[in-house]
């Protein structure tokens, strides 16, 4: 990956943002904050590419397996809508449905490995798949679960507890460098040890966590997050193209989690968005009303007076942020 394939990676596949494929089985990626600029070293089928650029932070989803640990210094990891700061010795291991990014502080260095589930397949097929690790990326690989968000997040034990991993580390990149023969042999093995250091409970501690307990929590949370990403503009026909499922039937689970129905829920997102504009920006009303998709200024008026029981120009005045 050169850093121009690195800048196409900002092309949204959906609605929901950008889908990130390394094209490859196995990647590693690493990447070291120096000063303003990100350096980013990217390592896959016997290449090595080093570039300059600014840090990626736009929330995203890999298609494969992400694993993601902190060398050095501080970050900070966005899962989803839940933020949480990363240190030496500490990280994660994210299944393709999370979307996420990271930030990270100066003279932070982190490592990215990225596994194909083709690849996992292969390499969990015959083996004894229990502890953590192992039983998480077996329990993700089957199709009935393949909806499902989770991650789990692990930290060394003591200090030093990750020497064995990181020597792992460094011999599969070793590996992934060389096109010598039996090189994907060696490669696969090194990936089954470092995974096994991970569940190792002498040098780290996992904790597996589940975002979605079920299909219908899932769909929810998809309707949720289209109906944010839109600001409330969005209509049923578009909510079914985009799930795949009847209106009446997301209606219907969105009103059990959320005791609203999808419009009164789309209105209270555009309300309130209209709330935010005007009362922290210099934005005319005339700009709101086009910024969130009314036809008119006058349309946006008496929609923002019915639910709000002020004009627009009256709630700015009384509730503006100074």
């Amino acid at each position: 990956m050169t850093k121009e394939d690195f800048n196409n990676l900002d092309t949204p596949s959906s609605t929901n943002g950008p889908e990130i494929s390394t094209n490859s089985p196995l990647s590693i990626f690493y990447k070291r904050k120096t000063n303003q600029k990100v350096l980013y070293t990217m390592i896959q089928n016997g290449t090595f590419n080093v570039f300059e650029a600014d840090d990626y932070q736009r929330m995203h989803r890999d298609r494969d397996f992400e694993l993601m640990y902190v060398l050095k210094g501080k970050l900070t990891n966005y899962l989803e809508d839940r933020v949480f700061s990363f240190y030496a010795g500490e990280g994660c291991l994210l299944n393709p449905q999370m979307k996420h990014t990271e930030k990270l502080q100066d003279n932070c260095s982190v490592v990215f490995i990225n596994l194909s589930e083709t690849l996992l397949k292969q390499l969990l097929s015959g083996i004894d798949t229990s502890g953590f690790v192992f039983s998480f990326l077996q329990n993700n690989l089957e199709d009935k679960n393949s909806w499902q968000r989770n991650y789990l997040k692990f930290n060394t034990q003591v200090n030093n507890s990750d020497k064995v991993f990181r020597i792992i580390l460094d011999s599969l990149q070793q590996e992934i460098t060389t096109v010598k023969i039996g090189s994907n042999y060696l490669q696969q093995g090194l990936i089954l040890r470092l995974l096994s250091e991970l569940q190792d409970t002498h040098h780290f501690q996992v904790n597996t966590n589940l975002l979605d307990y079920s299909k219908k929590d899932y769909l929810v949370n998809q309707i949720l997050q289209l109906i944010e990403n839109n600001i409330g503009n969005i209509s049923r026909k578009v909510l079914e193209e985009e799930l795949h499922y009847n209106a009446e039937y997301l209606n219907r689970i969105l009103k059990e989690k959320t005791n609203k129905a999808l419009t009164s829920y789309s209105q209270e997102v555009r309300v309130h968005k209209a709330q935010e504009l005007l009362t922290t920006t210099g934005l005319t009303v005339q700009m709101i009303a086009e910024k969130l998709g009314f036809s008119s200024e006058n349309y946006f008026y008496h929609y923002f007076k019915k639910h709000v029981q002020l004009s627009p120009n009256v709630y700015r005045q009384r509730f503006r942020i100074k």
